[in-house]
């Protein structure tokens, strides 16, 4: 199944050019364009997609207002928001709010499909430049570690937002599902959350978890086995 997607951007030359680029990424049908989010929702009526890219600044509706009203009426739709800048406030809050993505315009080919591949895996892809924009916002000391977890919890927390189940979880810290269970629940509730989805944006905000690629994660683990192989090799020396 291909993937759904659709444009809204007000600068003609800018939506003709990323509809372009959308449509020749492979596994992805580019459904149909709009040039604010009002047109954009009125055409919404006579198609189905699964993520739309919104630009951030339009007349009319712009794209907060857009991505707001799908996620009341349309929550199923992913949204990845465009920009010409990179404001603080705003990626935060957009963030916060529940955006899929958040890419400059000048993104190239290989970061936009990047996203699209992500948002559709994992409902989430956080940009170069939306990371850094976090983790700037996170250096103030009163805002690391706000509830005080202990370092399992971090390490938990750490295992969720890398895509672990309770049981991989344990496995990986030794300890039983059942407990590992009953640590996430007290960490979403600690957060006030009831999704894996808000508490890694919230893990994220608060500069508990730093973004990593599958790579990453399966290097990581590749390399904990081998120290573990090493250290049972060492006993029998």
């Amino acid at each position: 199944m291909k993937i759904k997607v659709a444009l809204v951007e007000d600068h003609h030359i800018v939506r003709e050019g990323l509809a372009s680029i959308i449509s020749k990424i492979p596994k992805v049908e580019f459904v149909f364009s709009a040039e604010n989010g009002q047109d954009f929702l009125n055409k919404l009526v006579q198609h189905s997609i699964d993520l739309v890219f919104l630009d951030l600044e339009m007349p009319i509706m712009d794209g907060i207002q857009t991505f707001r009203t799908l996620k009341l009426n349309h929550p199923e739709i992913k949204s990845i928001m465009l920009t010409m800048h990179n404001d603080n406030d705003v990626v935060l809050e957009l963030i916060k709010e529940g955006v899929s993505a958040y890419l400059l315009k000048s993104s190239t080919i290989q970061e936009i499909t990047l996203a699209i591949n992500q948002v559709m895996e994992k409902g989430r892809y956080v940009s170069e430049f939306a990371e850094k924009i976090i983790f700037e916002e996170m250096k103030e000391p009163n805002k690391s570690n706000p509830h005080q977890f202990s370092e399992r919890d971090v390490q938990i927390i750490r295992f969720i937002c890398d895509g672990l189940t309770s049981k991989e979880i344990g496995d990986r810290l030794s300890l039983a599902r059942k407990t590992i269970e009953n640590d996430r629940l007290r960490i979403l509730r600690a957060y006030d959350v009831k999704s894996s989805n808000e508490l890694i944006r919230l893990s994220i905000l608060d500069g508990l978890y730093k973004p990593r690629t599958n790579q990453e994660i399966l290097e990581e683990l590749q390399q904990k086995k081998e120290a573990s192989q090493l250290r049972r090799f060492s006993r029998y020396k």
